[in-house]
């Protein structure tokens, strides 16, 4: 039920998110495009000696440093901007709920409880909507791609360290805890 009322709070926004989500694709493409240059840079550079890749490799990672922050910098904005719309609605229907409930609702309710759920409990769904959809949804990008770039790069060693994680992650969650 909380996620439908989640998703019904976020419904008129749907097109900033959408944009939003085609930010943060871009900022992971351009993340795993990094991971791909390394090996011919490093190969044509350092290994071929080739001056022609020296002098074009720095305007070229300064453009992709441009447009990866000012995707960054647009996802960052329409997401904060979705969420304090979203807490601005729900401030609004909590208000207009307020003034509905009779004064014996207020006799009985402490004021400090109401305060508390007119700030925090409306903060924290601006944060679950702005932060960690945000960091879920871009790192879920950026994993996509890095995993593209490490089986195009050697599919074989790719398939081995998939299967090595999981066994290699048990002992960390265990001594975490």
């Amino acid at each position: 039920m909380t996620t439908q009322r989640l998703i019904a709070l976020v419904k008129p926004y749907w097109f900033r998110l959408a944009v939003a989500m085609i930010c943060m694709a871009v900022v992971a493409g351009v993340t795993s495009l990094m991971a791909f240059l390394v090996k011919p840079v490093l190969d044509d550079i350092f290994f071929q000696k080739n001056l022609s890749t020296l002098k074009l490799l720095p305007p070229f990672i300064i453009l992709l440093y441009v447009v990866k922050g000012t995707f960054a910098y647009g996802q960052s904005y329409l997401m904060s901007y979705v969420g304090q719309r979203i807490v601005a609605d729900l401030r609004a229907q909590l208000y207009a709920h307020l003034q509905k409930l009779s004064l014996s609702f207020f006799d009985r309710t402490p004021t400090g409880m109401l305060m508390s759920r007119i700030m925090n409990d409306v903060n924290q769904i601006q944060g679950a909507v702005s932060s960690a959809v945000t960091g879920i949804l871009k790192d879920l990008f950026t994993i996509l791609g890095l995993i593209g770039v490490i089986f195009y790069r050697d599919w074989q060693l790719a398939a081995l360290a998939i299967l090595v994680l999981p066994v290699a992650v048990l002992p960390i969650v265990k001594f975490g805890r």
